[in-house]
């Protein structure tokens, strides 16, 4: 399986959850060369809300 994160070349979002019992995983990047990553489950919905805000206001994109 190809590697699903996310890169300046590849911008985008990946998050990950296993499973129920697991912690979710997250990472985002954009072409501009902002990155973010995050684990656990609150902390991947931030992550996912300022990987928002961040593709509505990026001038590169």
């Amino acid at each position: 399986m190809a590697d699903l994160a996310p890169t300046p070349e590849r911008p985008g979002l990946h998050v990950a959850k296993p499973a129920r019992d697991f912690p979710a995983r997250g990472s985002y990047a954009c072409c501009c060369g902002a990155s973010g990553r995050a684990q656990g489950d609150d902390n991947v919905r931030d992550l996912v809300a300022e990987w928002i805000d961040h593709r509505n206001t990026c001038p590169h994109r």
